[in-house]
């Protein structure tokens, strides 16, 4: 089998070329580019459109979006919803010197 040079090499440096014009342009986008192009590329695979090239796009775009979702779920990205929760209740800070009193 012969590597199909324009689908199989093509399609995961378009990912990539993407994902960096993205994060060098628009970083506020990334995210959101990170979960919608998988899922528009997947679409677009299923419905047969653009052949091999865009399935391929797909398959290259899928390990970014699952590396983002274990993250938020594991915490290390912390997502607005998540900052919103993990403040309340506010944990117990001791202040320098409270306890202390003059005497």
């Amino acid at each position: 089998m012969a590597i199909n040079w324009k689908d199989d090499v093509g399609a995961p440096l378009a990912v990539t070329a993407i994902d960096i014009a993205v994060e060098a342009t628009a970083p506020q986008w990334d995210e959101y580019v990170a979960y919608g192009l998988p899922i528009v590329t997947w679409i677009a695979a299923g419905m047969n459109r653009g052949g091999n090239f865009v399935k391929n796009m797909a398959i290259a775009s899928t390990p970014t979006m699952a590396n983002r979702i274990y993250r938020q779920i594991r915490g290390g990205g912390v997502s607005r919803i998540g900052r919103r929760i993990s403040r309340y209740p506010a944990p117990i800070v001791e202040q320098p010197f409270g306890g202390a009193r003059m005497v």
